[in-house]
């Protein structure tokens, strides 16, 4: 079975960079936070990018970029310590090889905005 994902929309917030320690090294992960809209609703996708070549495009963009973004479908699980209940949440993962990132210029609506 394959799992493939692609989207485009609306960086709402600039890349945040988050760094783990492992095994003598450090990993870093780079994330985004992008909006799909249409006429009738907006949704919001949490992007995960563990490809150091996305990583480096991902870096340079700053909210407002439109994004195309070519990933997998992951979930992840977590305890909540104060509750003891289980939650998670649902993401798109860019991992090496395996996914693209490319950005499509800035939105439309922002561009009209800086000219006026």
């Amino acid at each position: 079975m394959t799992n493939r994902v692609t989207i485009t929309g609306k960086l709402l917030d600039a890349p945040k960079v988050r760094s783990f320690e492992q095994r003598g090294g450090t990993i870093e992960i780079v994330s985004l936070w992008i909006e799909v809209r249409d006429e009738h609703r907006a949704d919001r996708f949490t992007v995960e990018i563990n490809c150091p070549k996305a990583a480096a495009a991902a870096k340079a963009m700053r909210a407002d970029v439109i994004a195309e973004v070519t990933g997998v479908l992951r979930h992840d699980r977590w305890k909540d310590k104060a509750s003891g209940k289980w939650t998670g949440k649902v993401y798109v993962a860019i991992d090496p090889g395996q996914g693209t990132l490319r950005s499509k210029g800035i939105a439309p609506d922002t561009q009209q905005q800086a000219a006026a």
